[in-house]
């Protein structure tokens, strides 16, 4: 397994030459480095350690106006050389990277004195104590503090040991989730075309795999993948990736887009987050203030709205907070980013986000608060309910669910487990999540709609799922409805006849008036056999009779305003087979002339037909088709 390793401290401590020590390879490439002899730019490197450990360097720049160039190098690392050169120890950039690192959470760290060479004895002991100082109470407490000389070597040999000691032990996340690589260099390679470097923070990617560009909605084609100068056929979470794209051109990319897997093509606008301000910060941040946050290698304008009563952060607080964006950005929950002020001259804290996909909302909206306060303490059943409960669209599909919080398929599931509040519908792939108290209130809205239906229409045996869906949940998905509504009838909560939607309790049935009016509408049909006299649609009573009858069999629908009795439409049908079968085909006319009736109800009869697909038209003939079913 391969290992990125990035370097972080004051300019001109020595990071580059640190670099070119351990890897004999030069990080400054551009023409300004050169003659300036500061870092301005992002470097790269490779080398291998003691054991054969393949690692990459990401060496960054030192100076004030480039830390956008430092923090775009410094996420996805695996372990941060750290560097404080003897004779100027402790500086501002010091700080503000040790402060950087803190918020984009890096685990491993190996402080690294430089210039050791240059000092009297003691000095080294001096500035060990200085880091000690900087880095009491923080993850970094204990930290290995090496001498190191660049210009004779001494001490580079220990260094490589101590990596090699460090990175044996160190454990990477699994490839889960879908493959992410934020972009942080973008060339052509002659022959070959536009490639794109990068961190890959998550999930896998191949030869020959499709991916996304964000912001953007083109797709690419991965022509090939390099790893520390190497080929590969694949990538995994932590590799420094080369990727050359198919059908691509230069001016497509940015430092700053972020490739990814199709499914997690997203831009975000509203980030919901936990947020810190760095205890070196040269102010607090206040609600509504505008800031620059940078998150993989983007950086983006926004403006913070605190969460909950406080209007200000103070140096060192901690708090929750929405970052609402100016352009969208590639996000997921549990990245980690920074924030510096609106100017770009100071860090100011940073943080991890929680919810990619907040909603505007009130500051103090408890619902979401506590939301956010499971998700910050990693509760995951209970922010899966949180997230669920009372939301119009009811549930989610749980794929969507999963990727939205960003969790392994093995953690989500333990999630689901972990919470008997938490209901599946459906089967793969299409399986939907919500929440007993979801199901509940869908429930009740539509026994509410039934409710009401039955007792305006009596008669009716009740309500198809389109007409039902949109009197008592019309936000929510027709999908996850229909599973709701198979659910409540597992649970013998409702009933259903012949697609038609009603209360356990509702027996449709007719007055004694309305039984003579069925009886003298059935006899009209009946009698007059292939020609059915048409019944007043304004008459609500007579429409409402007409919908009983066809609801128990006794009369077919075939047009608006006109049925037929079952007897006569079985009749037409034995007819037309009759026909069909000795003559192959039929027209209007000729099933008109068999019939003895009009035109209009020969047509009406085949149009029916047609529809369901007891015969097929072809021009002006009809054809055989399929049988009726029993149930027509």
């Amino acid at each position: 397994m391969a290992f990125v390793i990035g370097t972080a401290g004051h300019i001109d401590h020595g990071k580059t030459s640190l670099v070119r020590r351990l890897t004999g390879q030069d990080t400054d490439g551009l023409k300004a480095e050169k003659e300036r002899g500061i870092s301005i730019d992002l470097g790269f490197a490779h080398f291998t350690l003691p054991g054969g450990i393949s690692v990459g360097v990401v060496d960054v720049p030192g100076h004030e106006r480039f830390i956008r160039n430092m923090v775009a190098g410094a996420h996805g690392l695996d372990l941060v050389l750290f560097v404080i050169a003897a004779d100027d120890g402790i500086m501002p950039q010091t700080e503000e990277h040790f402060d950087i690192l803190g918020s984009l959470g890096i685990k491993r760290a190996i402080f690294v004195i430089t210039k050791v060479d240059m000092v009297p004895d003691g000095r080294f002991d001096e500035v060990a104590e200085e880091v000690a100082i900087l880095v009491d109470g923080s993850r970094f407490e204990g930290v290995k503090i090496l001498p190191v000389s660049n210009t004779t070597g001494d001490g580079v040999d220990a260094l490589c040991q101590e990596l090699a000691e460090a990175l044996k032990g160190a454990t990477r996340a699994a490839s889960s989730g879908a493959f992410r690589m934020p972009i942080d260099r973008v060339f052509n390679v002659h022959g070959r075309g536009v490639v794109i470097t990068g961190t890959q923070i998550s999930g896998s990617v191949g030869v020959g795999d499709e991916v996304a560009i964000i912001p953007g909605t083109t797709r690419y084609r991965v022509r090939g993948l390099q790893s520390h100068g190497v080929d590969v056929e694949s990538g995994q979470a932590g590799d420094r990736l080369a990727i050359n794209l198919t059908g691509a051109e230069r001016s497509d990319f940015h430092r700053g887009d972020v490739a990814c897997d199709p499914v997690v093509a997203t831009g975000a606008m509203r980030l919901d987050a936990a947020i810190s301000v760095a205890a070196h910060a040269a102010r607090g941040l206040k609600h509504g203030q505008r800031l620059r946050l940078h998150l993989g290698t983007a950086e983006r304008a926004v403006t913070v709205f605190l969460l909950g009563k406080d209007s200000i952060l103070e140096r060192d607080g901690n708090g929750l907070a929405q970052l609402r964006l100016r352009d969208p950005v590639q996000a997921m929950a549990g990245d980690r980013f920074v924030l510096r002020d609106e100017q770009g001259e100071h860090t100011l804290g940073g943080g991890v986000v929680l919810d990619p996909d907040g909603p505007k909302l009130r500051r103090d909206d408890p619902h979401r608060l506590a939301f956010l306060m499971t998700l910050q303490v990693k509760d995951m059943p209970r922010a899966l309910e949180r997230l669920l409960d009372g939301a119009a669209e009811v549930g989610m599909l749980a794929d969507r669910l999963r990727l939205r919080l960003n969790l392994t398929l093995q953690d989500f599931q333990a999630a689901i487990k972990a919470n008997p509040s938490l209901v599946l519908l459906g089967n793969d792939p299409d399986i939907w999540v919500t929440c007993s108290a979801n199901l509940e209130r869908l429930r009740q809205s539509i026994n509410t709609a039934l409710a009401t239906h039955h007792a305006s229409n009596p008669i009716s045996d009740g309500l198809g799922v389109e007409v039902l869906q949109h009197r008592a949940a019309p936000k929510v998905d027709p999908r996850l409805f229909r599973l709701a509504l198979d659910r409540t009838i597992a649970d013998q909560k409702l009933t259903r006849l012949e697609g038609v939607f009603a209360l356990p309790s509702h027996r449709a049935g007719l007055t004694e008036a309305q039984q003579k009016k069925a009886a003298a509408l059935l006899a009209a049909i009946e009698s007059a056999q292939f020609s059915p006299p048409k019944w007043d649609e304004k008459d609500t009573d007579e429409m409402a009779i007409i919908a009983y009858l066809v609801q128990r069999g006794k009369l077919v629908r075939v047009a608006p305003g006109l049925a037929y009795s079952r007897t006569a439409y079985v009749s037409a049908d034995q007819m037309l087979e009759t026909h069909l079968l000795a003559n192959g085909d039929i027209t209007a006319a000729q099933f008109r002339d068999l019939l003895g009736t009009s035109r209009k109800y020969a047509l009406a009869l085949l149009d029916s037909f047609d529809r369901k697909g007891r015969t097929i038209r072809v021009g002006d003939l009809r054809k055989r088709g399929k049988p009726l079913s029993d149930s027509t």
